[in-house]
């Protein structure tokens, strides 16, 4: 039998790093765990009565489990990163391009992902299945994915990442594995935390309070859990750290090419200071006049006009260096201000000695606000007689002449959004202890509303004032008012020629607050029974059997429902790509359900046991048949083998076969827009451009295919050192996904107008007209399943743990290789492999090809000390193969460093209070400069979801104990 992995070691070998010596966790028995004393490091470990091993339901005392698992205990994850669970958990090598409020891109709030959304692998949120304490966390965004800022945070034991497909074991969505939020549900007294924290320059203030109590009673029949915790974080503005307001952008390096930016003869470069020519911030810019004398001027401040000063060209048409045009400064938010309130509440009693019930509850409510861009007004027509028209500008134009204006009125600042989001989850069971044989039955209701709140410019407010003409008495009114009375009572005139104008009282007069309201509801009922089925000579064959029955629902009701007709009835001037309701958000409604029938079986074959070259054999599989109310039945399996031909070694390996069914919104999504800034590559033009995607009702789940293989190393003549190496091997076929603005262009673009893509483009003209008149209207993305996904290599963990004087010493290192992200957009598409690359877009990506951490913990009575290093491998700036748009002649990003340190002091009194300071990014190592191929300064250049932006953060306080 197994001795050296026993529970209450594997809280100790596990670290923030790697989070444990043991990938996977093992269960052991009661003697087994106490042979050895614990630490200080491990007084919360469960009893192994009550362990959870986390990616099977088969639980066996002394065998091991064939998919890997990364333990990672909270004591250890707050050592590096104190504010919240998920930051931490973001530094873990298997996470890749995870959405949290510092690398969340999106500019508008169609994306629905806002939060801290965990991406295992890097291949997407909703591919990773949530658990709390393994029940399935029903999704917070309209999207489908769970943001784990709702989950209660200061009663989590510990977080089990599963690094392989988990489908077989829990259900839908596990395609790249789980994460399971571990309770300690045996904890009794009272503990809390107290702490703030701030940047080194200031900013970025944050504060974590809590309290949580456990209880038992009737004689240890019953046990009682509670918790309540509030945490808040200011955010920065990226005006605060380096590049924020600097107007970087990707720019074609050769000024006057026949080549688009990014190809081969014009590859992109990083440059400051650039400028969109069609468009200004603060002035406003004729673009396009029937009076020739007019086109290419910008207003002066009381609406006279000058010629605009192009700067320096670029081999971007349209964006050039200095001069006048648009730059997006930097009052947007680099990290959104985010508030997160959390309670839980479980009680639990043995009703009999083999039958125990009981109920828990949660409420989280996260609300997060960002800035985003100004408030504008982009390709209206003005006409001859609008009363703001300065007279020199009026005495150019004859009666029927007009000219379009684009503006940004950063004067007015941007435009605020906020985001709230509620989540409940109710969960009452019973368990049977019924001659050796486990019986649960479990019943879990959850529900979220995300309310959404942008205060944004109306379309139709906004083509009534614009078109201000002379009255009778020769006031200034809304020529609305004159050719269709009563239809927009209250209009007021608005001036947008030059800045200073207009007046903030004007301004409010055509705001609106585009908002919506998803609700996500879930009821999930499981029933399991686990046990002995018979003996063989190496132990008993375990098995475990159940059923379980799902429903789903999605409600996200909108005020700007694009599927809406907006009645323009009397107005004019308003550009194509503006026909919607608002400027920026436009949501869809949508509306679904789905139930989802299921029976699955798990079942552990132990072959040989304490033989010579065989110490452990044991077979793993496990089979569920699942049914979906809106695509049919589906099939996932798994079949493992574990072999220590000696003590010191053990072997695994995992097959799987896993699916992620379509997510609600996926199915039933209404039409859903938003502008997006864009480089035509087919024009040569930047502009705006409307963007249209919906859901798609026939969506089949897509299936991955997993293949994991490793070996665990703890020598003996070694005491204190354990070393495994996993590799794994995803493909995902089926993949649903909706091509990108950019994929769809550009894969038309390549094709010469002959791919089918090119329907899903509107221009004004056609594909053979190369002017700048054929500028694209707008672009429809549809979600399908279309792509294919593979990504393969290596996880690496070690730990050794020994004496160091008088204290203890525990070292532990976690890596990932990257062998390949290798991903097709649609059947016609080339394979495109982006392991080792990044770049820097509303829809970015960076996978480095290694990444890795190490860490030092030093004990020695009550003090503690603990520095991490983690390392960011190299990585090259697009360069893609078999991607002709993605030339750069900018140098690869060098590896880079951060080091986390934390010293705490735990005094011997009673509430064994822990004194605590924790640096952050310790030498302020400032992120690597990547700009985006995208307005300038519209999005902060870095690889954001891969770098620290804030720099150097302190945090101090204090935790207690009763």
């Amino acid at each position: 039998m197994m001795t050296r992995f026993k529970i209450g070691r594997l809280a100790l070998l596990s670290g923030c790093a790697f989070a444990g010596i043991i990938v996977p966790a093992h269960a052991q028995t009661a003697a087994t765990a106490t042979t050895e004393p614990q630490s200080a490091g491990d007084a919360a470990a469960p009893s192994t009565r009550d362990i959870i091993v986390t990616g099977t339901r088969v639980v066996r005392d002394g065998y091991n489990q064939p998919t890997p698992v990364t333990v990672a205990p909270t004591t250890e994850l707050e050592k590096a990163t104190p504010t919240n669970l998920a930051d931490a958990i973001n530094k873990l090598p298997q996470f890749a391009n995870s959405v949290s409020p510092q690398s969340n891109s999106q500019l508008q709030g169609n994306s629905g992902e806002h939060g801290n959304l965990l991406n295992l692998r890097g291949v997407g949120p909703t591919r990773a299945l949530i658990l709390l304490d393994g029940i399935r966390v029903p999704p917070t965004t309209f999207r489908g994915a769970v943001d784990v800022n709702t989950i209660p945070q200061l009663l989590i034991q510990r977080v089990d990442v599963v690094t392989g497909g988990a489908s077989a074991v829990y259900g839908s969505d596990a395609v790249s594995g789980a994460v399971n939020f571990v309770l300690d549900k045996k904890f009794e007294g009272v503990k809390g935390v107290a702490q703030r924290g701030v940047s080194t320059r200031g900013d970025l203030g944050n504060y974590r309070i809590g309290i949580a109590g456990g209880l038992s009673f009737a004689g240890d029949r019953g046990h009682i859990l509670a918790s309540v915790e509030r945490f808040h974080s200011d955010g920065i503005k990226r005006s605060a750290r380096i590049y924020g307001d600097d107007a970087y952008a990707a720019v074609g390096s050769v000024p006057g090419s026949t080549a688009a930016p990014g190809r081969e003869a014009n590859p992109f470069i990083f440059l400051p200071n650039l400028r969109f020519t069609t468009n200004d911030y603060n002035n406003g810019i004729i673009l396009t006049s029937t009076v020739p004398s007019l086109t290419n001027n910008i207003f002066l401040p009381g609406g006279a006009v000058r010629p605009i000063q192009r700067g320096t060209a670029t081999g971007t048409p349209g964006t050039n260096v200095g001069g006048d045009g648009l730059y997006i400064p930097g009052f947007n938010q680099l990290i959104a201000p985010l508030t997160t309130t959390q309670g839980f509440g479980r009680l639990a009693y043995d009703l009999t000695d083999g039958l125990t019930a009981h109920v828990q509850g949660s409420y989280s409510r996260s609300v997060t606000s960002y800035d985003t861009q100004a408030q504008s007004v982009l390709g209206f027509r003005f006409f001859s007689g609008n009363a703001f028209l300065n007279p020199a500008v009026q005495a150019q134009m004859g009666p029927n002449d007009s000219f379009t204006v684009f503006r940004f009125i950063g004067e007015q600042g941007p435009i605020p959004t906020r985001e709230a989001t509620n989540a409940y989850l109710i969960n009452g069971g019973l368990e049977w202890n019924l001659g050796g044989w486990n019986v649960t039955a479990d019943y879990t209701h959850g529900k979220s509303v995300t309310k959404f709140a942008q205060t944004q410019v109306e379309i139709p407010k906004l083509a009534a004032a614009l078109d201000a003409v002379r009255g009778p008495n020769n006031s200034i009114v809304c020529r609305v008012t004159l050719t269709n009375p009563g239809l927009y009572p209250g209009c007021t005139p608005l001036n947008v020629f030059g800045a200073g104008t207009p007046t903030t009282a004007d301004l409010q007069t055509v705001l609106g607050v585009s908002r919506y309201r998803a609700m996500n509801t879930t009821d999930d009922f499981v029933l399991s029974a686990r046990g002995d089925l018979f003996e063989l000579p190496a132990g008993p064959v375990t098995v475990a059997i159940g059923g379980q029955y799902r429903k789903q629902k999605l409600d996200l009701t909108s005020n700007s429902d694009p599927a809406v007709p907006v009645d323009f009835t009397g107005l004019r001037g308003i550009p194509a790509n503006r026909m919607t309701r608002f400027n920026n958000t436009n949501v869809g409604s949508a509306f679904g359900k789905l139930n989802v029938k299921e029976v699955f079986a798990e079942a552990q074959v132990p072959v040989f046991k304490g033989q010579p070259f065989a110490e452990e054999l044991s077979l793993n599989g496990a089979f569920r048949l699942t049914d979906y109310s809106t695509s049919g039945s589906v099939k996932t399996w798994k079949v493992g083998a574990v072999y220590k031909p000696i003590q010191d070694v053990m072997f695994r390996v995992t097959r799987s076969r896993d699916i992620r069914a379509p997510s609600l919104f996926e199915l039933f999504a209404g039409v859903q827009t938003a502008p997006v800034n864009f480089n035509d590559p087919h024009t040569g033009q930047p502009g705006s451009i409307r963007q249209f995607s919906g859901g798609n009702p026939d969506l089949d789940p897509e299936t991955g295919d997993t293949f994991a293989a490793g070996v665990v190393l703890s020598p003996s003549f070694l005491p204190g050192f354990d070393v495994s190496v996993d590799y794994y091997d995803l493909k995902i076929k089926g993949a649903i996904a909706t091509q990108g603005l950019n994929d769809v262009v550009n894969e038309c673009e390549t094709s010469n107008g002959t791919s089918p893509t090119c329907a899903l483009i509107e221009r004004p003209l056609p594909f053979s007209d190369r002017s700048a008149a054929n500028y694209p209207i707008s672009v429809s993305l549809i979600t399908q399943n279309i792509s294919f996904l593979r990504t393969s290599g290596l996880d690496i963990t070690m730990s050794y743990r020994t004496k160091l004087g008088d204290g203890e010493l525990t070292l532990r290192a976690f890596a990932n290789y990257l062998d390949r992200y290798k991903t097709q957009t649609n059947s016609i598409a080339p394979v495109i492999d982006y392991a080792g690359h990044g770049v820097n877009s509303q829809t970015g990506y960076a996978y480095p090809k290694f990444r890795g951490t190490l860490s030092a913990n030093y004990t020695n009575g009550g003090l503690t000390l603990f520095v991490q290093e983690s390392m960011i491998g190299k990585v090259t700036i697009g360069n893609l193969k078999n991607d002709p748009t993605s030339f750069y002649a900018v140098p690869a990003i060098k590896p880079v460093f951060y080091t986390d340190a934390t010293a705490s002091y735990k005094f011997d009194v009673r509430g064994e209070p822990e004194l605590f300071v924790t640096a952050t990014n310790l030498f302020d190592r400032k992120p690597p400069l990547v700009a985006a191929a995208a307005a300038p300064g519209l999005l902060y250049p870095t690889l954001f979801t891969l770098y620290n932006v804030a720099g150097r953060t302190l945090t101090a306080g204090v935790r207690f104990k009763f």
